[in-house]
């Protein structure tokens, strides 16, 4: 999750350079924000450590397939807004190649070499799962669809990603450029005039 923390910054510079404003993004009236909260936040909690190593650990999968189903909901309730598309179908991608590999994402145990990362990258050698995912093998289904790109070495924390995520990244990036930069149209202001929120109950 902390790989589109890069889309984030970017967007806010972007958003900046265009004479954006945060004020503006958070009148905008997204709905049902707090959907995507509890999504990112069950994210966390199934791929920490302490969970993994929990006796409830066998939920991990199920919890990120929940936390996908729920960021779709978000973009589907979304739809009109620009970049929902584009972020609803990257999550939508990352969640058919993980349903097709038993609930987990595949990646090349290599990139996680290339990252820094070289016991992760032999415990799925050696068949195992953790919050990186599966190796990436010849076995792989939509091996296409998985972790095969590897952040640039000028960036100071890598990270492998998959096509999925890029597409999530952009959305997220055309969501807050929008957001910041463009005053909400006056059919979409939620009730109660100034008092808007970014999320809608």
């Amino acid at each position: 999750m902390f790989f589109f923390g890069y889309f984030v910054i970017a967007a806010l510079l972007i958003g900046f350079i265009l004479r954006g404003s945060l004020l503006n993004l958070a009148e905008k009236p997204f709905r049902h924000l707090w959907l995507a909260l509890i999504a990112v936040a069950l994210r966390f909690i199934v791929l920490s450590n302490a969970f993994l190593a929990s006796p409830w650990r066998h939920l991990s999968v199920p919890g990120q397939i929940l936390s996908f189903v729920l960021l779709l909901i978000v973009t589907a309730l979304n739809w009109s807004i620009p970049g929902m598309k584009m972020l609803g179908l990257g999550i939508l991608l990352n969640l058919i190649v993980m349903l097709s590999n038993g609930g987990y994402m595949p990646v090349a145990p290599d990139d996680l070499v290339e990252i820094g990362h070289p016991h992760q990258a032999e415990v799925l050698r050696a068949g195992g799962t953790d919050f990186y995912g599966i190796a990436l093998t010849e076995q792989t289904r939509l091996p296409f669809l998985a972790d095969i790109f590897v952040l640039p070495r000028f960036f100071p924390i890598r990270y492998v990603f998959s096509p999925g995520d890029a597409l999530m990244g952009i959305g997220l990036i055309i969501v807050i450029v929008w957001g910041m930069v463009r005053n909400s149209p006056a059919g979409l202001e939620p009730a109660g005039g100034s008092d808007k929120t970014t999320g809608e109950v």
